[in-house]
């Protein structure tokens, strides 16, 4: 059978949502979404000074709090669906994660203290639960060849929504936090609503997951590669969630305004969310050469690579020159933003790395595991600034990194117990 031959019987028994226009409306409506639901990562930290006076505390008892609360949420989200409750589910999946993020945002005005807040600020962390869900229910309605595209839009959406969480900040600030962030809140809810009237589960998919299930499986936390992917991406969620919880306070640290800070962080969130686009073309195009599995793999592990890379590059900078000028500071974290090439690609990996029966499980078990620098990231920054400055807290960031790219080389080079090929019917050979 020739390449074109393969090609085009493998694009007749595409599932029909691989094939329907309407999979682009699905990767709209889910990136807008992650970005309204990622307002809450920087939206919070930009104005934790007025929160920490209305409440009675320290801004940097606030600030430690806030985040570690928050991201220890992100970790513990992954627990909600490893065991495959929403596979066959996914916008049930979605409601309990809008639930768990929107409900605080309208309380957390009336918190009243600092126990409260952080039980609010953890609950709201839960919604990173959505990662594991989009990658679960876009590789549903999309090919290989398109997945980490179709990622792009939801991955990137949070940095994007971080940005417009600085954004909101500054265009509401003659308000105050509170009123703040009811406005917030609406959002959020505005992008809750745009996504479940337009929203679908893919069929194909969802009965094709039942009936894999029916059949004796090896369990997701049996399969190496549950483990080897989540050690994959912890480099990146170290530091993704560390950036975007404290880059307001290291850009206070350095002296500059706050407008410059707000301003800081859209540059930073925008060029993340481009970044992603740009992996995730470049992965895509890339993987779309791979006649296996293994390749498919290997080619996203390439591109991740790259963003690990950049990712250190970028937080070396911020320390030997962010204090040099505001300017070289808005490049370093440019740089560093383009550790956002990895996600789409390293959660569109997840239909060519494991089998169909498994594949929501093993999902929310890799996620759990990469997710748990979520955590501990932010908790160590905040241990360290205190006593050793910021220097320490990029440093780990650049080792990290680079720890990372020897990762991903040293799995390329595995023999890896991959999905087996015939489940993606581009890989017909």
């Amino acid at each position: 059978m020739t390449h074109y031959d393969a090609c085009m019987q493998a694009k007749e028994i595409l599932p029909a949502e691989q094939t329907s226009p309407y999979r682009w409306v699905m990767a709209l409506v889910a990136g807008i979404l992650m970005t309204t639901s990622f307002i809450s990562l920087t939206a919070f930290s930009i104005v934790s000074s007025s929160i920490a006076q209305t409440i009675g505390v320290g801004k940097g008892t606030l600030d430690a709090y806030g985040v570690d609360a928050f991201s220890i949420g992100l970790f513990v989200a992954f627990f909600l669906g490893h065991g495959g409750l929403f596979d066959a589910r996914i916008r049930t999946g979605v409601l309990v994660a809008q639930i768990f993020l929107i409900v605080p945002q309208f309380i957390i005005p009336v918190a009243g203290s600092l126990e409260f807040l952080v039980a609010l600020r953890f609950f709201q962390g839960l919604m990173i639960m959505m990662l594991a869900l989009f990658s679960i229910q876009l590789s549903g309605w999309f090919r290989p060849s398109e997945r980490a595209r179709s990622l792009a839009f939801t991955l990137g959406a949070i940095t994007l929504g971080s940005a417009a969480g600085g954004i909101l900040s500054g265009l509401l600030s003659s308000m105050s936090w509170q009123d703040a962030y009811y406005v917030t809140g609406f959002v959020m809810l505005a992008g809750a609503i745009i996504y479940f009237v337009f929203a679908r589960d893919p069929k194909t998919q969802a009965e094709s997951m039942t009936k894999a299930k029916k059949a004796r499986h090896q369990g997701a936390w049996k399969n190496p590669m549950t483990w080897i992917m989540g050690v994959v991406q912890i480099p990146v969620t170290w530091t993704l969630f560390s950036i975007g919880g404290f880059l307001p306070a290291f850009s206070e640290h350095l002296g500059y305004t706050a407008a410059k800070t707000t301003d800081l962080v859209i540059v930073w969130g925008i060029t993340g969310f481009i970044a992603a686009f740009i992996g995730s073309i470049i992965g895509d195009r890339w993987s779309a050469k791979g006649r296996t599995n293994r390749d498919i793999f290997i080619s996203r592990l390439r591109i991740m690579s790259i963003a690990d890379a950049m990712m250190g590059t970028g937080a070396l900078l911020m320390i030997l020159i962010g204090d040099v000028s505001y300017y070289y500071l808005v490049i370093a974290v440019m740089i560093n933003a383009f550790l956002m090439m990895l996600p789409p690609n390293y959660w569109a990996s997840t239909g060519s790395v494991f089998p169909l029966a498994i594949m929501g499980s093993a999902a929310f078990g890799m996620g759990l595991i990469s997710n748990s620098a979520d955590a501990i990231g932010p908790l160590v920054s905040s241990v360290l600034v205190p006593d050793f400055g910021w220097n320490g807290v990029f440093l780990i960031m650049v080792v990290l990194a680079f720890i990372g790219v020897g990762i991903n080389i040293a799995v390329s080079r595995m023999h890896l117990p991959l999905a087996p090929d015939s489940q993606d019917p581009e890989l017909i050979s």
